[in-house]
């Protein structure tokens, strides 16, 4: 038997040495699938090998303290990846179907943990026959289901002769699943790179709260026309910036019961655009001119306006920022983003005055317009002119005074128009 075995190898040797370009694309499909089968046995193989091996304590002969020293140094692994395929490997001894399941496709060794590892949990008052039935019944299904799925139907794998047990076992798990994750949750942030001034941070939360993330980032990031945003990266990026800025700044008062506000330095003339000059936030950030103004008419910006000799003339007027009900009313009139071409829901956008606030414009619906962030910036940092029609009440919007005036092609019921 020995003999057979060994002259697996020297055949894959022989074929490692071909050269794969000269086959077809059918070929290769049947060569992958033909790799991946070979995997699987040699895998179940080398399993029951490593359980046999356990029993005998061969890692003796070899000269290793343990088994899994052995498994380490001979397959190239860490200790812990070793400690796992050993652990497995006694497991599917006590789980002959199972076992004899490996070699099939849609099979995997994650697939074999998670089957052996609820065999494993199984209450223990079952009888044997249960316990088969249920092994019979995840090994059956393993093929064919993904990760996920297997690892649900795994926790609940005392349906098969008593849902009703399922149900109460699966409910307890997810409360203690639940109860750690609490535990667990982590968010880090640095300083802003020297060179790029980019942020990178990171988090773990539990699963639900993942999903309400994934949620509001999938909602942001599905695809639009004339979206701009090349791919899906730099989409959830800007998707992320804009979630962050648009929290409700009032939810959290851990500054004195003050709602999160940041404060931002800036001179006068600047906020009024007669100058451009950088100002600061009070984390030491550096912020352009442009990005200022753009800021100012943020809820959560507070821009602490300077004089010529750095005396604080104003720090932030409420009557800058447009109520509630105002909001309410520029959605009703702007339905979007009202910049050309644009298709931003009012909850992704900023509400903007038509004359800035800094020269004097009123806080009004008639002086304000919704533009989401991308546009909010396109205003400021490009200059475009902004009105509001006369007539109809629709924002128009023109780069300079050659050009004609264009708004969002929104429909708009004649009830809303007059």
């Amino acid at each position: 038997m020995f003999s057979q075995i060994e002259s697996g190898p020297r055949a894959l040797d022989a074929a490692l040495g071909c050269d794969l370009s000269e086959l077809t694309a059918e070929e290769l499909v049947r060569l992958n699938r033909l790799a991946q089968d070979l995997v699987r046995k040699a895998t179940a193989l080398g399993l029951a090998a490593m359980a046999e091996a356990s029993r005998a304590e061969a890692h003796r002969t070899a000269g290793e303290l343990s088994m899994t020293a052995l498994v380490a140094k001979e397959a190239g692994v860490s200790r812990r990846e070793a400690a796992q395929q050993v652990r497995l490997a006694q497991q599917l001894d006590a789980a002959p179907v199972l076992r004899e399941s490996l070699g099939r496709a849609g099979m995997s060794t994650d697939k074999a943990r998670i089957v052996s590892d609820a065999l494993g949990d199984l209450p223990l008052d079952l009888t044997a026959d249960e316990r088969r039935a249920i092994e019979c019944d995840l090994t059956a299904a393993a093929p064919d289901l993904p990760l996920e799925q297997l690892r649900r139907k795994a926790r609940r794998a005392v349906e098969v002769v008593d849902v009703d047990r399922a149900d109460a076992i699966e409910n307890r798990q997810v409360e203690r699943d639940e109860r750690h994750q609490a535990t667990q949750a982590s968010f880090w942030m640095s300083r802003p790179d020297p060179e790029t001034g980019m942020v990178k941070g990171g988090f773990e939360v539990d699963a639900v709260t993942g999903d309400v993330l994934r949620s509001l980032m999938d909602s942001a990031t599905a695809p639009r026309k004339q979206d701009g945003v090349p791919d899906r990266p730099r989409a959830q990026g800007e998707a992320f910036v804009q979630l962050v800025r648009h929290l409700p700044k009032d939810a959290f008062g851990n500054h004195g019961g003050i709602p999160a506000t940041l404060v931002v330095t800036v001179d006068e003339s600047t906020l009024r655009g007669t100058t451009d000059r950088a100002g600061v936030t009070e984390h030491g950030t550096t912020l352009s001119a442009g990005q200022l103004r753009r800021l100012a008419c943020d809820a959560g910006i507070l821009p602490a306006v300077m004089g010529g000799a750095s005396t604080a003339l104003d720090l932030g007027r409420e009557e800058r920022l447009h109520s509630v009900p105002q909001r309410r009313a520029l959605a009703l009139r702007d339905l979007r983003c009202a910049f050309p071409g644009c298709d931003r829901p009012p909850g992704w956008c900023e509400s903007h005055h038509i004359v800035p606030w800094s020269r004097g414009g009123p806080t009004t619906v008639d002086d304000g317009v919704l533009l989401c962030a991308r546009h909010h910036h396109e205003v400021h940092d490009r200059g475009w002119q902004v009105r509001l029609h006369a007539t109809d009440h629709i924002v128009e919007f023109r780069r300079r005074p050659s050009e004609p005036w264009r708004r969002n092609d929104h429909y708009r019921p004649l009830t809303l128009t007059g």
